[in-house]
């Protein structure tokens, strides 16, 4: 479906939006035989059934984010659910809408609170947990001859734990002070349980006047509900206002607009990802050229050799091209090269003339290196050229030269590359030698 869609794209934009020169000349200098038009054509219905890919889910990702959204919008029976105790604070964004304007207001709902009674009866439950993760290595509290591990707190229960002991013998955190005692020492270990908030008096003297700017009614709102959510700290929920004055209100939570930035993000995602594989195709044409000139020394150097041997031309050429296929039939590595001169060969045995397929061969290789290779064997045939084994010889080993020189550079780069990964080496040496310096210093 998503190909089909695609074509009927392509047929419809191809020639006028679609096409891409660079796109044609990079297929065509990869694949120089064959049906240029049916490769492009084929390449870019590729492109377009991952983009409609990605855009068709990108939309239905938003939709649903959309729906989803509006859906948590919803407040039941306008009662909100505040964190159980231990959870933290909960902050919400409601919209109140009174049939008339709408008010943003922020609210935030402390931690569910306990009554005394209920508190007390969860002490007593919590008490012989608390006793039992506090041994650490002892068996009993009979005996104790290991730290404990006076926890502050006490797992499954809302309790702040603070530990009072005697100092002589045990430190805060359940350690023991002596190493060695005359006789056993009993001492009193005491567990303060506490939950909610901690409580401290002062006193400061203040007088309270009206105020000189008297609060709107989104202010007002929000006032309502800080008292409300005061008086239901008790309570698992908190039940909002349903009116204001003279006014009804409705409320929902504040909208998550996550659904219209994915929505947006989604073209500029296929719009990379199309345009990207334009850039992973050039990509493959530059290897290429460099895969070329690697191989051209070692073909000019082969053509020389088999050529002062007494071969002709053509057979030389055959040669080195027939043994390349027989490697790349038992397993070896595709080279360019090679494969123009092959395609070289089977112009030749369809009737091109020989001077013809070598030149067309430069062209298609598209480096100037080639190109001199081609134009000397068009030359040699045409007119004749009885040093042309020394001319190949010399060629060979200028070819040889350069790519020594490309090396070189190669080289140079990578070495530039490693020069950040290797200051952050010696940042890191540098960090270890003197860390344990100044600790023993200061």
């Amino acid at each position: 479906m998503r190909e089909r869609f695609a074509g009927w794209l392509y047929d419809r934009l191809g020639n006028k939006i679609l096409y891409n020169s660079t796109v044609r000349e990079d297929l065509q200098t990869l694949e120089p035989a064959g049906n240029t038009a049916a490769r492009q054509r084929a390449y870019v219905i590729t492109k377009l059934s991952v983009c409609s890919l990605i855009v068709v889910s990108g939309v239905a990702l938003s939709v649903a984010l959309w729906i989803r959204d509006g859906m948590e919008t919803r407040i039941a029976d306008n009662r909100i659910e505040r964190n159980v105790y231990g959870d933290g604070k909960k902050s919400v964004s409601l919209v109140a809408d009174d049939g008339e304007d709408t008010y943003h207001i922020p609210v935030t709902l402390s931690e569910r609170q306990y009554s005394r009674e209920e508190l007390t009866q969860m002490s007593a439950e919590a008490m012989p947990v608390l006793e039992q993760s506090i041994l650490g290595l002892n068996e009993s509290p009979d005996r104790i001859e290991y730290d404990m591990r006076l926890a502050n707190s006490v797992a499954g229960y809302p309790f702040t734990v603070e530990w009072r002991t005697d100092d002589r013998y045990m430190d805060y955190t359940g350690k023991l002070m002596q190493d060695t005692l005359t006789e056993p020492v009993v001492m009193e270990l005491t567990a303060i349980l506490s939950c909610e908030s901690f409580e401290i008096e002062q006193q400061l003297p203040v007088r309270i006047h009206s105020k000189a700017v008297q609060p709107g009614r989104a202010e007002r709102l929000a006032g309502q509900i800080l008292g409300l959510e005061e008086e239901s700290r008790g309570q698992q929920s908190m039940t909002l206002p349903s009116e204001s004055g003279d006014k009804q209100i409705r409320w929902r939570y504040k909208r998550n607009y996550r659904g219209l930035l994915f929505l947006a993000a989604t073209p500029v995602l296929a719009c990379l990802i199309y345009h990207c594989r334009d850039r992973d195709l050039h990509r493959q044409v530059t290897e290429r050229e460099e895969q070329m000139r690697t191989d051209y020394p070692e073909i000019v150097s082969a053509l020389a050799l088999l050529l002062g041997a007494g071969m002709t031309v053509p057979n030389a050429w055959n040669k080195i091209a027939r043994d390349y296929k027989r490697r790349r039939e038992s397993g070896g590595s595709r080279r360019y090269a090679y494969e123009e001169m092959l395609l070289a060969i089977y112009e030749m045995e369809s009737g091109v003339m020989q001077a013809k397929a070598y030149e067309r061969f430069g062209r298609r290789c598209r480096i100037p290196c080639y190109n001199k290779l081609a134009t000397m064997l068009s030359q040699n045939i045409r007119k004749g050229a009885a040093n042309l084994p020394c001319l190949l010889r010399e060629e060979a080993a200028d070819a040889f030269e350069e790519r020594k020189h490309t090396a070189r550079k190669l080289g140079e780069k990578a070495g530039t590359k490693l020069l950040v990964p290797m200051m952050m080496l010696l940042g890191i040496t540098m960090v270890i030698i003197m860390v344990p310096a100044f600790t023993t210093y200061f």
